[in-house]
C-alpha cells in the first residue's frame, strides 16, 4: 500500500520570498505618497464681473466647477469688510491645471482705510483627514495699503480664535506671495474655520488699494489612510501564501514511501 507524504519544496521559499519584497517594493512606491500635498480649497476669484461683487466660491475638481486645478472642498469666503470689488488679478500662485486662464483674469480688491484695518476673509472645512496645511495668497498693496496680515483659526466653526503666523506685505506694483503655516491644532478638525485679518492700512480715500488673488490652502492626508492601504497588502500577500501552500502538492511536489 501507498502512503504520500507532502514536502515542502525549496522553490516554495523562494517564492514566498518573491512574495515579500514584491510587498516590500510597493510600500517604497506608495509610501512617498503619504507626504504628498492636496490642494484643499482654491479661490482664484474669476467667476466675476470686473466693477462687481467679487467670486467669493472655492473651485473644486468636481461639481459645479470640474476644474482640474480646483481644490477638493467646496467653500465660500465670509468677510466683515465693508468696501471692495472684483479687480483685475494676476497669474502668481495659480494652481497647476487652472482652466481659468485668463490673464490678468479677476481678483478680489480691498478698500484699505485706518477703518478698516482688521478686516478679515474666512473660509471653513471639513480638515478631519487632513495635517500640515499651509495657507497661501498672491497679492499687491498700494503704499498705503494693508501692509501687515495674520492667520487665526477656530474650531469650533467659527466661535473662538485662536491667533497663528503673521507676515509683512510689501508695497510696489508687483504681485508678491504669502505663506502662511497653519499651527498642528488645526489639523484633523471637523468644524475648521481659517481666517485672514489685514492690518497697517492708512489711505484717505475709497480706492481699493490692496488686492488678493490666487488663495491656496495645500494639506497632507492623514499618513494611516496609506498604513491602511499597506496592511491590506500585505494581508493579501499573506492569503497568497496560503494558498501556493494548498496548490503546490496537487502539482506533482509530492514524494511516495511504501509502507
Amino acid at each position: 500500500m501507498r502512503k504520500f507524504k507532502t514536502r515542502r519544496p525549496r522553490a516554495l521559499r523562494f517564492r514566498l520570498l518573491l512574495i515579500v519584497a514584491g510587498a516590500l517594493l510597493l510600500m517604497a512606491a506608495l509610501a512617498p505618497k503619504a507626504n504628498a500635498q492636496n490642494v484643499l480649497v482654491y479661490f482664484n476669484f474669476e467667476d466675476a464681473t470686473l466693477g462687481g461683487p467679487p467670486d467669493f466660491t472655492s473651485d473644486v475638481v468636481g461639481a459645479p466647477d470640474f476644474n482640474p486645478g480646483g481644490g477638493l472642498v467646496l467653500t465660500t469666503i465670509t468677510t466683515n469688510a465693508t468696501n471692495f470689488a472684483a479687480v483685475a488679478g494676476f497669474l502668481l500662485n495659480r494652481t497647476a491645471g487652472d482652466i481659468d486662464t485668463a490673464n490678468p483674469g479677476l481678483a478680489g480688491g480691498f478698500r484699505t482705510t485706518p477703518a478698516d484695518n482688521g478686516s478679515y476673509i474666512q473660509f471653513g472645512l471639513n480638515a478631519t483627514a487632513f495635517s500640515n496645511m499651509s495657507l497661501s495668497f498672491a497679492y499687491t498693496t498700494a503704499g498705503n495699503g494693508f501692509n501687515t496680515v495674520q492667520l487665526f483659526y477656530s474650531t469650533d466653526g467659527g466661535l473662538n480664535f485662536t491667533p497663528g503666523p503673521s507676515a509683512p506685505m510689501l508695497t510696489g506694483g508687483q504681485p508678491h506671495l504669502v505663506t502662511l503655516a497653519v499651527p498642528v491644532g488645526a489639523d484633523h478638525q471637523a468644524n475648521l474655520v481659517l481666517r485672514l485679518v489685514f492690518n497697517g492700512g492708512t489711505s484717505m480715500g475709497n480706492n481699493l488699494q490692496t488686492i488678493i488673488d490666487n488663495i491656496q490652502l495645500v494639506g497632507v492626508p492623514e499618513p494611516t489612510t496609506v498604513a491602511g492601504g499597506l496592511l491590506g497588502l500585505l494581508g493579501l500577500c499573506w492569503h497568497q501564501r496560503r494558498r501556493i501552500r494548498l496548490i503546490l502538492p496537487r502539482c506533482g511536489f509530492l514524494r511516495s514511501r511504501r509502507a
